[in-house]
């Protein structure tokens, strides 16, 4: 995982290097708890998540009332994103994830999506579960890994022919499942990403520190890998590019929800031209 994060600083260096500093100037952060239970389908979501501002916002989410700011974030404002570290993993990866938000960036497809929230939720996994299915169909295979449960996920994929495996570090989740699919412990996620033919993956894994095995156990047992990143959502170019996953959908701030439209931006490894490989 680290080490995601320092290629990550490397690359930002030499892409922003042409680019104006005040691009770059940290102009705010935000520490948000929040309650919610979207859709039926979804389980109550408890969690909190740091948000930091350049010219755009970067986003990582943690276990509920786990990060905090304080004043020891308070000298942060103002400095450049690029080199500033904050008092956690979460505000580290909210705070590079604000400076890749400054760069110029080619998904290879871009979607609004509108209405309530509770809409905006299924409509943004039924456009993940679709981008799995579409890696899925071209493997011939049909077996699924969602790593990092989402109930809306797993929701549209039942309603698929696939076979389903899940994991998460949620103790509840491990003992009762979820919508009829068993939760292995999150231990357990590089093993089913191993066994599947494609791995849907949720971009919080990068700040659970395990997203750097699930890349390498797809790459060794050639499984594709979906990643669906709200966390660490500017990243997306660069994990196609740099570390080789299949597609990342990708969900900016204000995302869904929050009432009006939301953007997703969709990244395909296959479909990067040449000013999209480092």
């Amino acid at each position: 995982m680290n080490d995601i994060l320092e290629t990550l600083r490397t690359v930002l260096a030499e892409r922003s290097r042409d680019l104006p500093d005040d691009d770059f100037r940290l102009r705010g952060m935000w520490c948000v708890d929040y309650r919610s239970q979207p859709t039926e389908y979804e389980r109550f979501m408890a969690y909190s998540f740091v948000l930091a501002q350049t010219v755009r916002q970067g986003c990582c989410y943690a276990d509920f009332g786990t990060v905090r700011l304080g004043e020891s974030s308070d000298g942060l404002i103002g400095k450049d994103a690029r080199l500033a570290r904050g008092s956690s993993l979460e505000e580290d990866i909210a705070i590079l994830d604000a400076a890749f938000g400054a760069l110029p960036r080619t998904p290879a497809e871009t979607l609004t999506i509108d209405g309530r929230p509770e809409v905006k939720a299924l409509t943004r996994a039924r456009t993940a579960v679709g981008e799995t299915m579409r890696l899925l169909t071209r493997v011939g295979g049909r077996k699924v890994a969602q790593i990092g449960v989402m109930g809306n996920l797993i929701h549209h994929l039942r309603q698929e022919d696939v076979e389903i495996t899940a994991s998460d570090f949620d103790p509840c989740l491990i003992e009762n499942g979820i919508l009829g699919v068993p939760v292995s412990p999150g231990e357990d996620s590089a093993r089913l990403v191993a066994e599947s033919d494609v791995a849907l993956v949720c971009g919080e894994t990068l700040a659970s520190r395990t997203l750097g095995e699930l890349v390498a156990a797809a790459a060794e047992h050639d499984t594709r890998l979906v990643v669906f990143a709200v966390t660490g959502c500017h990243f997306a170019q660069e994990y196609c590019g740099t570390f080789g996953i299949d597609t990342v959908m990708a969900e900016p701030q204000p995302q869904y929800l929050f009432q009006g439209p939301s953007t997703l931006e969709i990244y395909r490894k296959d479909a990067l031209g040449a000013h999209g490989q480092h």
